[in-house]
């Protein structure tokens, strides 16, 4: 009898699996979104700089 979790299909080395597919395009997404953030938060709010602020 085969499992009926979909996880256990990426586990067991289905790499053609669309669930890994989903799964990898939504942490794409994700991380792509946190680097922006943190790009965006050194630019406009002086983040990662130190003491040292400068007042435009």
């Amino acid at each position: 009898m085969d499992a009926l979790d979909p996880l256990s299909q990426v586990a067991g080395g289905n790499a053609s699996s669309p669930l890994l597919l989903i799964m990898g395009c939504i942490g794409a997404f994700f991380a792509g979104a946190l680097i922006t953030s943190l790009m965006r938060g050194r630019k406009e709010q002086g983040w990662f700089q130190g003491k040292e602020k400068d007042d435009q």
